[in-house]
């Protein structure tokens, strides 16, 4: 896909891999790329030329549906992820809650705001990153990785139901990013 001239929008942006993509989109030629952050303070460090930062923490309802007040996008990159560490067995269940909330639910419900305006223009992308741990499950990580393959599993549903409006959806595997 074509990147220069288009909008985008990145989830889990204040940084690691999401805020590389932010530079990476604007040095592609992006007309805009939003910046989605959970916490104010990563805000300045966002602040540049077509990029616009805003408050999106994909666990909520509020945040995703101001989402609906934005022009129609072009591309998402459902980037927001969490990872909990330990046995599944013994670790703290919140944690595992907060992970399917965020690793699942939270590519769920911003792709349910920014797909009609795909839709309605007949085109778009959308690119979840999960992991290729989503394959073959890394114990440490067992249960940010079984939220990785329900990840993938979305995705291949998504694409499904999107391609006959040519919006496109692909899944990213990365294995350790520096």
């Amino acid at each position: 896909m074509q990147i220069e001239g288009k909008r985008v929008l990145i989830t889990g942006a204040s940084r690691g891999l999401g805020r590389a993509l932010v530079a990476a989109f604007v040095d592609a030629g992006a007309s805009e790329v939003i910046a989605g952050l959970r916490k104010r303070e990563d805000r300045e460090a966002l602040m540049a030329d077509r990029v616009t930062p805003v408050r999106l923490d994909v666990t909520s309802d509020r945040d995703v549906e101001a989402l609906g007040q934005l022009a129609a996008l072009d591309i998402l990159v459902n980037n927001a992820g969490v990872a909990g560490f330990g046995n599944p067995l013994t670790m703290d269940f919140a944690t595992a809650q907060e992970e399917i909330a965020v690793n699942y639910f939270g590519v769920l419900r911003v792709t349910r705001a920014v797909a009609p305006g795909m839709i309605a223009h007949r085109d778009g992308m959308i690119v979840n990153v999960a992991t290729a741990f989503a394959k073959v499950n890394l114990p440490i990580v067992g249960t940010y990785c079984a939220t990785k393959a329900a990840l993938l599993s979305l995705g291949q549903a998504m694409r499904a139901y999107l391609a006959e409006h040519n919006v496109r959806v692909i899944t990213v595997m990365p294995t350790t990013i520096d």
